[in-house]
């Protein structure tokens, strides 16, 4: 089904591409080439899905040429992944694959990082599918790189273009869709840093977060660090929210809230991201507290505003005035709200 068609001039007679979203495509772009389908565009950009599941920005303008590789475009397959994965990094580190994943670390871990992965994949599904979410399969193999040590994970984060800030131990990158961190002596296999990361790559990729609308920093903050809690995770289930709290973030947000969080200002934590740049932990702190208790005490409506965000226009702003209006239309008034969400804190122990 074709998106549309897209006329630009380049100083010559005009080209006209046809975008279909089911298509492979080899566009040129300058003296670049590359290979897979248009995601979505506008006259201006156009976002470009690899094989490998990579996203990739450019302007339409410089597209010179194209051509139709196939009228199906097909994902690279785990074997695929695996072997480009092989040829990108050195005999020191080996490559296993699960259902879901692939995984590269360094030889003689890789079997049991790639376990510990998919495990973190099953209990998220499990845990949001029982809270209502509909969780999509994943389209591509997620990967996920284990570096031996921080030398190189930094020089992984150069080559990828990201800034590697103070105390960075992982991320996930929605255009490499990859999670990249370190082993780091003394930590436990399954520490918060992995169970972060890979709850952001799974929420990417099964249809709780999309990979090219923009979303709130607190929702995608919020969600990962609800999950890095044991009790949201447990098997068995629990009976009361407090079993169910981030204990680290729970105890800063309770700080948090006594003594610097200003009256009245959740309206400017859902408006815009600056609370990040202001302090970090206490951004993390209320984005845990305010996930945490949409997803406790009002689901099906959490549920409904995560899918409206996945619907936004990717291409389109979104300025703190529509992030507000979002966030209203989902919950109500954002006042009422704010005291209902602080009692609910207030009373927790006592639960």
């Amino acid at each position: 089904m074709l998106c549309g068609l897209l006329a630009f001039l380049l100083g010559r007679p005009c080209i006209v591409i046809a975008l279909d979203h089911y298509k492979l495509l080899d566009l040129h772009v300058g003296d670049q080439r590359y290979v897979g389908r248009v995601m979505t565009h506008n006259d201006q950009l156009c976002w470009l899905l690899h094989r490998d599941g990579r996203l990739q920005q450019f302007p339409i303008a410089k597209v010179t040429e194209f051509t139709e590789v196939s009228d199906r475009f097909k994902p690279h397959t785990q074997l695929e992944l695996k072997s480009q994965l092989r040829s990108e990094f050195d005999q020191t580190y080996e490559v296993r694959t699960t259902s879901h994943y692939v995984v590269v670390a360094r030889q003689g871990a890789a079997e049991g990082y790639a376990k510990i992965f998919e495990e973190i994949y099953r209990d998220f599904v499990r845990a949001f599918r029982s809270r209502g979410f509909h969780v999509d399969e994943p389209e591509f193999p997620l990967v996920a790189i284990v570096f031996q040590d921080q030398a190189g994970f930094l020089k992984y984060c150069r080559n990828e273009g990201t800034q590697a800030l103070p105390g960075m131990m992982g991320y996930y990158l929605s255009t490499s869709n990859r999670v990249a961190m370190f082993e780091r002596p003394n930590a436990s296999e399954v520490d918060k840093t992995v169970i972060h990361e890979a709850t952001h790559q799974i929420a990417f990729n099964t249809g709780i977060h999309s990979r090219l609308a923009k979303h709130p920093r607190w929702v995608v903050e919020g969600l990962a660090t609800v999950f890095e809690a044991d009790g949201v995770r447990s098997r068995q289930g629990t009976t009361s929210p407090l079993d169910r709290v981030n204990r680290e973030r729970y105890l800063w947000f309770g700080d948090y809230s006594r003594s610097r969080r200003a009256t009245q200002s959740l309206s400017g934590f859902i408006r815009d991201d600056q609370a990040f740049g202001a302090s970090i932990l206490d951004a993390y702190a209320e984005s845990w507290a305010l996930s945490f208790y949409l997803i406790e005490t009002r689901p099906a409506e959490y549920s409904r505003y995560l899918k409206q965000l996945v619907k936004r226009d990717p291409l389109s702003g979104y300025d703190g005035a529509a992030r507000l209006k979002d966030f209203t239309d989902t919950f109500g008034e954002v006042h009422a709200l704010e005291s209902a969400y602080l009692r609910f804190y207030q009373h927790l122990t006592q639960r």
